[in-house]
């Protein structure tokens, strides 16, 4: 009786990027192996446990180049509407050894409307319905409201980058690079899926920056920043936000985004 013999075929990984005897076991048996279905289990099952503990070496070079992600990022802001999370927002003043650490949840819908509310000890709630943007703190009982001009964003000045804002105006005003994989560990110690840009202002900047440096953590399964880093002060104040538990694009009514002043409140509108 007469064996059909297997056909080679071409693998996915080339044989030079395998590394160690059980890798290039791994592949000859998964680029040889292409009948039988017990062989192909058999090499399926090697291939898989190399990669598994090789991975990192063998995609590496699948990371994307600057402008992909900023290609990416352009293209989720286009198509980002909402957001809800859980975020807590740090503010560490070196000079005078502080770091105050506030808890809350997110609400923000384009264009510019913001409901933040953090819980006690540091229990303020700030909105914002793209025109008012309105600051209360209960301990106080006052709230404080101001009118935005036209383009101003005061505290949301953060969601311009990557979420309200496009790359091309970013760049205007700020010299961008990505930083190392290696430097991309976000909040849980972890930079796999994450790319970390950082942001300079440029001289010819059309407006006097805020912030002497940001670093943004770009989510891949987003292409949204997910944690950044605002540098005041030439580095002595620093200004991290950080979102988890992210919901995008999901129906937020716009009520949500109107603030009325509570009975027995003062209302301050410098």
């Amino acid at each position: 009786m007469h064996t059909r013999p297997c056909s080679m075929r071409k693998p996915f990984i080339s044989y030079s990027n395998v590394t160690g005897h059980f890798g290039r076991v791994a592949w000859q048996l998964a680029a040889t192996l292409t009948c039988g279905l017990a062989r192909t289990l058999l090499a399926i099952i090697i291939l898989t446990v190399y990669l598994n503990t090789h991975a990192p070496s063998l995609y590496a070079e699948e990371k994307l180049g600057l402008e992909e992600v900023l290609d990416n990022m352009d293209v989720a802001s286009l198509e980002f509407g909402s957001i809800e999370s859980d975020v807590t927002y740090t503010r560490a003043i070196f000079l005078l050894n502080e770091e105050d650490v506030a808890v809350g949840t997110l609400r923000y819908k384009k264009p510019k409307k913001l409901r933040l509310e953090f819980n006690p000890p540091k229990e303020e709630i700030d909105v914002s319905d793209g025109k008012f943007f309105w600051v209360y703190k209960p301990e106080e009982r006052q709230v404080e409201k101001y009118r935005l001009a036209e383009g101003e964003t005061t505290e949301l000045n953060f969601f311009e980058f990557g979420y309200e804002g496009s790359v091309e105006k970013a760049k205007e005003n700020y010299f961008i690079e990505m930083l190392p994989a290696t430097a991309a560990k976000g909040h849980d110690g972890n930079n796999e899926g994450l790319y970390l840009l950082k942001l300079t202002p440029k001289p010819s900047a059309t407006r006097t920056p805020q912030y002497n440096e940001i670093l943004l953590w770009i989510d891949d399964s987003l292409w949204l920043p997910v944690q950044m880093e605002l540098y005041e002060s030439d580095g002595e104040v620093i200004n991290r936000i950080e979102l988890r538990n992210i919901k995008i694009n999901k129906p937020i009514d716009d009520d949500v985004f109107q603030f009325e002043v509570p009975k027995g409140v003062k209302l301050v509108e410098p």
